[in-house]
């Protein structure tokens, strides 16, 4: 089989193999992108929900370092953060306040991280914490810095949060807001790797409270004036993705969906360089599965190679290349996202503002004490004024969406019944009148299996050490959530690091014919990948 030679080759059309192939453009070189699944963007996806375009997975991304804003500027996009005044927490009643008080909204803390306040004594934190959890909390100012961040401490976010501020700062604020983020229980976490610095800064600083305080201010020193901490790109996140490919291709580039990497190997005639197998495939036995290949394949040869794909597809491939890449991949809880359009216009107040966290049920608490199965609500329309602009040109007033998610560790997989997200949504929002079927415009429910948790610190230095070892490969490079860490910022600034290392000091190749296979239309979820009315199976990259 004769090869075709190209100057550059990303496997994988996630957000990693986009960011990837656009870093290598930028050296002016010409990459091959190719992606299994019929749709690029990976966990960043979209699709039409009665009438707006919505992002069904990843949304937005914290503004950390320069790597996705440096991007974006480039792509001449628009960088916003979220409207509707902030969200909230669904929280039970304190132990010493009376039962019928039942489960209430509070706002988020004003200066907290992860639900750690800086303040403590300040009156949103009481409100939350009651006088006695606040006091306790703050007296993690007149405990040693070493208490919860010596060597033999343990080294869960939980048993530190605890050993600082107490089991009422933990219960109230640091687990809902762990597990609606990270779908974890701050217990199973690791302090370092969730919150890296935080543990170093206490005991160097003398309290939590100063290490949080710390933090913040240097988060706000980075942000751009006027911004939140967490952002998407206007439109939503897929705005990106798709720039992202539309870029790839306007600079010579090529990028082929339904094409799957098969194996790698060295090239046998020419030292340096890369074969690679590529087949067009068809979906897998369920989505979350590794799609197939299903015809004849093509050889595609490279000096510079990104594998930019799933953790399974990349051991394969770096298999061929003589690399051990045996890691067991952590996987999360499954996770079911049931997005609701629905006319209300007791909605129109935004009662929840852009949406609120479900505090989990404590240990030792009846199952039944909370009063909604789901773990967030977000008020879409509100939250991305785009999506209620869409809805308002398509729907008239009174119209808005909303997002309920489900899913908690330890937890069976998720089964949402159209009135029962209602019954949530009802409850949650606070409305005086049940949501009804005849209330729903539109309805569809996304389920995310097998989603990446945080990692452990024995876990990323495994993977770390991986990416070294390929890095002396010659021309490859390998990365991606499953080696660079969870969060859009993580990924993409590793992903353009790995392919900036590549493209360094090395020249384009001539210029070649494209594979066979045709690539699919840059429409997120299309045809066979579209989500169906409530009880579809989002495939994942």
């Amino acid at each position: 089989m004769t090869p075709q030679v190209r100057d550059a080759v990303v496997v994988g059309g996630g957000i990693a193999g986009l960011s990837a192939a656009w870093q290598l453009c930028q050296a002016g070189l010409r990459p091959l992108l190719v992606e299994a699944r019929g749709y690029t963007g990976g966990l960043v996806a979209a699709a039409e929900v009665g009438g707006a375009r919505t992002d069904l997975g990843a949304e937005g991304f914290v503004m950390r370092g320069q790597a996705v804003t440096e991007m974006v500027d480039a792509l001449g996009l628009t960088v916003t953060g979220p409207s509707g005044g902030g969200a909230s927490l669904f929280l039970p009643p304190l132990d010493d306040e009376p039962s019928s008080a039942g489960w209430a909204r509070h706002p988020f803390l004003k200066d907290s991280f992860l639900g750690i306040p800086a303040h403590p004594l300040a009156e949103d934190a009481v409100a939350v914490l009651g006088q006695a959890g606040a006091e306790r909390a703050a007296a993690d100012a007149t405990l040693p810095g070493t208490v919860g961040t010596q060597p033999g401490d343990p080294a869960d976010l939980a048993s530190f949060v605890r050993a600082r501020m107490g089991q009422t700062v933990l219960d109230r604020l640091v687990r809902p807001i762990v597990a609606g983020i990270h779908t974890s229980d701050p217990t199973d976490l690791a302090a370092d790797t969730v919150a890296p610095g935080l543990r170093e800064a206490t005991a160097r600083l003398g309290s939590l409270q100063a290490a949080v305080t710390e933090l913040i201010e240097h988060r706000r020193a980075r942000r751009r004036a006027g911004q939140a901490a967490d952002v998407t790109t206007h439109g939503g996140l897929t705005a990106l993705t798709d720039a992202l490919r539309e870029a790839v291709t306007a600079a010579g580039g090529q990028v082929l969906t339904r094409t799957g990497a098969q194996s790698l190997r060295p090239a046998p005639d020419a030292p340096g360089s890369w074969d690679l197998e590529v087949a067009p495939t068809v979906r897998g036995a369920t989505p979350s599965s590794e799609p197939v290949p299903t015809g004849p394949s093509e050889l595609v040869r490279t000096s510079r190679l990104v594998l930019a794909c799933s953790a399974g597809a990349a051991q394969r491939l770096l298999a061929g290349a003589g690399t051990d890449a045996t890691i067991e991949v952590p996987v999360g809880s499954p996770i079911a996202r049931v997005m609701l359009v629905v006319r209300s216009e007791e909605l129109d107040a935004a009662p929840v503002g852009s949406g609120l966290l479900v505090a989990p049920v404590a240990p030792g608490q009846e199952a039944a004490s909370c009063p909604v199965s789901a773990k967030a609500l977000s008020h879409l329309s509100v939250k991305w004024p785009w999506i209620g602009e869409q809805l308002a040109g398509v729907h008239g007033p009174h119209v808005h969406a909303l997002r309920l998610s489900y899913g908690r560790p330890g937890e069976p997989r998720p089964e949402i019944s159209l009135d029962q997200a209602l019954e949530d949504v009802t409850v949650l929002t606070g409305l005086t009148s049940l949501l009804r079927r005849e209330d729903v415009i539109a309805h569809t429910t996304v389920r995310w299996d097998g989603t990446l948790p945080p990692v452990t610190p024995a876990y990323r230095e495994r993977t770390a050490r991986l990416v070294d070892d390929v890095a002396t490969l010659p021309g490859l490079a390998v990365t991606g959530a499953w080696v660079a860490g969870t969060g859009i910022a993580t990924v993409v600034e590793h992903a353009r690091t790995q392919a900036a290392r590549l493209s360094a000091s090395l020249q384009p190749a001539p210029a070649q014919s494209g594979l066979a296979y045709p690539a699919a239309g840059n429409v997120a979820l299309a045809g066979a990948d579209a989500p169906t009315s409530l009880t579809p199976e989002q495939e994942q990259a």
